[in-house]
């Protein structure tokens, strides 16, 4: 027999499960409103990076919006392991969608800072204080080349420091770096 998760009960299993992967990073799960109510909303600063977490939070939807087909593509249901001698049991997710959303503190831009000082093409360039403070008048060049990566048409600093964060997990960046 299928045991139905609902929205609100599998956003606590996403809390658990991410602060079981990424200890020490402050999630915020948030449940949607209105139409939207079988959605939830994923918030957090720095830590991993957005595709790390949707390997997580993507194992607790039920549902998944294809934008091609402009409808919903069903997950199926999941075989959840029992604990001890417990038999496994088929459960059903009921939620729709999970969005993530990662924002940047002043030690994430330092970490930018630190990855541009240490591993670009233009090593001499200085968008952030050493304090984290992005420097709005720093000249930026049309692209630069940084942690194996080309980046251009960035328009402020928190845009180039976003652009280099994207993929890089700050869960594992050095003290020195931060």
């Amino acid at each position: 027999m299928t045991e139905y998760i609902t929205t609100k009960d599998t956003a606590k299993l996403v809390r658990a499960a991410l602060k079981s992967a990424f200890p020490g990073v402050k999630f915020s799960v948030r449940l949607s409103t209105g139409t939207a109510a079988a959605w939830m909303n994923v918030s957090y600063s720095d830590g991993p990076t957005e595709l790390e977490v949707k390997e997580i939070t993507s194992e607790f939807q039920g549902r998944s919006f294809n934008g091609m087909t402009y409808c919903y593509d069903d997950s199926g249901t999941a075989l959840i392991a029992g604990e001890g001698e417990e038999m496994p049991r088929e459960v059903r997710y009921c939620c729709d969608g999970i969005l993530s959303h990662r924002e940047y503190t002043a030690a994430g831009y330092r970490a930018a800072q630190h990855l541009i000082r240490t591993d670009s093409d233009h090593r001499d360039l200085v968008l952030f204080t050493p304090e984290g403070e992005p420097i709005d008048s720093a000249m930026l060049p049309d692209g630069v080349y940084v942690a194996g990566r080309y980046l251009d048409y960035h328009y402020s600093p928190k845009q180039v420091a976003q652009a280099i964060l994207h993929r890089v997990n700050l869960c594992t960046v050095t003290a020195s770096a931060r």
